[in-house]
């Protein structure tokens, strides 16, 4: 019963569901007591630019599309070689008792503080000296986060989905058009949906008849007219064939194959000068993305493509379920339930923890919530929904990729030779290996329900580029935010605008995007980001506390979270020394960055212990912390 692939997804989403109505409404009436009345900071603050009152299907897309991105894919796929037991049970639990209540903890307190950021709040709650820890903290995460998104975006633009270029642009084109439509011409939000699903639907047609090989643009002309005259060729033995969606991996193994290596050489070359030259147009992007208004570009891209995501989920799900109605193979877990001795690997405890973060818990979810979320929330009790359930369909999303990656791919994956036999298998040639293996196995589930598999592996691809686009310019807006108050944090008020602050934010992504360290990049970004969950909690935990109200619920996970994170920072350090693939100049970056983060989260830690001794009431909310007004909140809300 249990290597059933389709029983398990379903117990897990049963599981998502009773925790809503029963966790989630205990945590929103009886801890966080969320109130529809009290005015929110998109009204209090309204300027059409950040602050924008928006409706809850609006938001909770752009919100959703904002946390998921890469995190809920890459990082399962990756810590499934564990085994997918031990996966499964924490994203599914991680999920509903840290994820949520973190995420949902951070939009209450950003409210409570006039839609401040987490990191800014710490001064009313810790004092000055942890409100400046917490921005430096979040900078790293966010610059390291974002540098590893743009270097998988584009290696998976290069390497493996040219069909992915056209649909990710044209969703833009589409977004800025659908935003102009509603919010300046005032057309009712149905039928622009409708028009606007129509729309991203040609683009990824077109990307599928015409994907686009940017690899051949920087290739020699006798490059490109070999790549021309082997288009579409079949595969045989030894051989994989050169067909749709035509990437610079599969040109390379193919000319490799069929022994003209002179091809085979400068394909491989000049892909490299490409992946560079997307990350520059990914930079351009964040840029831009980050100094416009929300309206026009961020909030309809996130909420058109949350429609992919769900049409993703539900596709996945029921082609998951037809195939163990079938007995079909594709329903069959071919991976071991637990393997704690894979070769090569880290130890899994406590690597399996900070591998997979934004499917279960993630720091990186408290700066959206308190950072552009906060400055959208119509009525303070549409943070459940969009705070708390955003973070349990994200788990549903991990769900479906551990199961698209331990039974979508097939045994094969999991033998001798196979990318999940070894720890040095994983990520070999770049993280975008292990995004591609989703794609793969995704579109096998898909194949169950009669979609072809050429047209799934583009949905699929076109839907995880398309959301680790979407993070990239929500966190670089963020980073923009946060830059913005370092600034004035050190009083350089003059250079703390949303234009230098963004190049600054930039300048930042595109270090870390310049250190392509794979899957040692994404574990220092796991263990940065579930500290920053750690720390997260820890403010909230502080705010309950100055209110007299029960901690333990925030304060049980902190404690889990940092010291979980802590270990596994320490124990990467010397890691970084043992990989012959990384350049002295990457040990040195990653090492130090390492020990600069553990310095401050540990030092953020004694502030707030010193805050607790304080008990010094939240200026913001006086009448909160008097005991009458207590116990007229809980009445209010019973």
């Amino acid at each position: 019963m249990f290597d059933n692939a389709a029983v398990v997804t379903v117990l897990c989403f049963a599981a998502f569901v009773v925790a809503f109505f029963t966790y989630g409404r205990f945590l929103a009436r009886r801890i966080y007591r969320l109130e529809p009345d009290r005015p929110t900071p998109s009204h209090t603050r309204k300027d059409g630019i950040d602050f924008v009152p928006t409706r809850v299907p609006i938001l909770f897309g752009h919100h959703f599309a904002s946390i998921a991105g890469l995190g809920p894919i890459l990082g399962p796929a990756i810590a499934v070689i564990w085994g997918w037991v031990p996966a499964v049970l924490w994203v599914m639990f991680g999920c509903i008792f840290i994820g949520a209540v973190h995420d949902l903890g951070a939009l209450v307190v950003s409210l409570r503080h006039d839609g401040r950021t987490i990191g800014d709040v710490c001064r009313d709650l810790m004092g000055p000296r942890a409100r400046l820890l917490s921005l430096l903290i979040i900078f790293f995460l966010m610059s390291l986060a974002m540098g590893a998104f743009v270097i998988t975006i584009s290696d998976l633009f290069v390497n493996y989905n040219p069909d992915a270029i056209i649909p990710s642009f044209g969703l833009m084109l589409v977004a800025v058009t659908f935003g102009i439509a509603v919010y300046r011409f005032r057309v009712a939000l149905l039928p622009a949906t409708v028009a606007a699903l129509v729309l991203f639907a040609g683009f990824i047609y077109w990307g599928l008849r015409e994907p686009v090989a940017t690899y051949a643009w920087f290739a020699p002309s006798e490059t490109r007219q070999a790549l021309d005259a082997q288009r579409d060729a079949k595969p045989s033995m030894g051989d994989p064939g050169f067909g749709p969606p035509y990437g610079a991996r599969a040109a390379t193994a193919h000319l490799a194959a069929i022994g003209n290596q002179a091809a085979a050489k400068n394909v491989e070359t000049a892909a490299s000068t490409a992946v560079y030259g997307w990350v520059a147009v990914l930079l351009t992007y964040a840029f831009l993305a980050s100094v416009l208004p929300v309206w026009l570009l961020l909030q309809p891209r996130d909420y058109i493509n949350s429609f992919q995501l769900y049409f993703a989920l539900a596709t996945m799900l029921l082609g998951l379920i037809v195939a163990g109605l079938l007995g079909a193979p594709e329903n069959r877990i071919d991976a071991e339930p637990f393997r704690m001795d894979v070769p090569g690997s880290p130890p899994w405890f406590p690597f399996l923890f900070v591998t997979i973060a934004c499917g279960a818990v993630s720091g990186f979810h408290s700066l959206v919530s308190s950072g552009t979320t906060v400055r959208q929330i119509n009525r303070e009790s549409d943070a459940l929904p969009i705070g708390y359930g955003a973070m349990l369909v994200e788990g549903a999303l991990a769900v479906l990729v551990i199961m698209a990656c331990v039974a979508g791919l097939g045994a094969a994956a999991w033998q001798s030779g196979g990318p999940y036999s070894s720890w040095a298998g994983i990520g070999k040639a770049g993280l975008a290996t292990q995004l591609n293996a989703v794609v793969r196995g995704g579109a096998n589930f898909l194949g169950q329900i009669g979609i072809p598999l050429d047209l799934g592996q583009t949905v699929l691809a076109v839907t995880v580029v398309a959301f680790a686009l979407t993070t990239l310019d929500s966190a670089t807006r963020l980073l923009r935010f946060n830059v913005e108050e370092i600034l004035r944090s050190v009083k350089l008020d003059p250079l703390a605008n949303r234009y230098t602050a963004s190049l600054i934010a930039v300048g930042g992504i595109a270090f870390f995007a310049l250190v392509p360290a794979g899957k040692t990049l994404w574990t220092l970004f796991g263990t940065t980001n579930q500290l920053l969950a750690g720390l997260s909690l820890l403010t909230v935990s502080v705010f309950l506390y100055k209110l007299g109200r029960p901690v333990v619920y925030t304060l049980v996970p902190m404690l889990a979270m940092l010291v979980v994170s802590m270990w596994a920072m320490i124990l990467s350090i010397p890691g970084f020394w043992s990989l012959a693939t990384l350049s002295p100049w990457q040990k040195w970056s990653l090492t130090i960055v390492s020990i600069i983060v553990i310095a401050m989260a540990l030092w953020l830690t004694v502030e707030a212990l010193l805050a607790f001794a304080r008990r010094r009431s939240p200026p913001e909310t006086p009448a909160e912390t008097q005991p009458e007004a207590c116990l007229q909140d809980a009445d209010r809300v019973s």
